[in-house]
């Protein structure tokens, strides 16, 4: 696992560069690599199911969700602890789940979220797929407009930029073996 938090922290830093934090460049490389962590937790656990299919489906999905975070909420430590939030207060987390003063579908909270980070991915991760199947009719590229913006509609460049910026960074930099991974 240590491979793929290296290629996903990579990732990360091209998207949003530690100079882009008013923390230390060590401070910044240290939560990177936790939010990694936590992305391939939730992308990894046999009890969620991955957005891609195939053998590199769930290196897909935490580089997606990923993507996704590096739009949302730039890896900011002030909204990862929950301190800025996004949407007039009615976002919480690094994924900017929008959940105002009620609950995630699963049953969690706003401060929850921001509490526990995989539980906000988590949250993500099942916000992407209802996403997903809802647009299903839809070009890969624009199921993701739902997450964003409550609805799904074609040439989304809310859903594009997202989804383009992990395809580019998976098609110029080479995922980790998805078979070493599992071993």
């Amino acid at each position: 696992m240590d491979t793929l938090v290296t290629y996903l922290v990579a990732a990360m830093t091209a998207w949003v560069p530690a100079k882009a934090h008013p923390e230390s460049p060590e401070e910044t490389a240290k939560r990177y690599e936790s939010i990694a962590q936590d992305v391939a937790s939730v992308a990894f656990d046999e009890a969620e199911k991955p957005l891609f299919a195939g053998p590199d489906g769930r290196i897909q999905t935490a580089l997606f969700m990923l993507s996704i975070a590096s739009y949302e909420s730039s890896y900011k430590k002030v909204v990862d602890e929950g301190a800025d939030r996004g949407d007039g207060g009615r976002s919480y987390c690094l994924m900017q789940i929008r959940v105002g003063d009620g609950r995630t579908r699963e049953g969690w909270t706003g401060s929850q979220l921001v509490a526990d980070r995989k539980l906000c991915l988590r949250a993500a991760l099942h916000i992407l797929h209802g996403s997903f199947n809802v647009c299903h009719n839809l070009p890969v590229e624009d199921r993701m407009s739902a997450y964003a913006t409550g609805r799904c509609f074609e040439h989304a460049d809310v859903s594009r930029s997202r989804i383009y910026r992990a395809r580019a960074w998976w098609h110029k930099h080479a995922p980790p073996d998805a078979a070493v991974l599992d071993s």
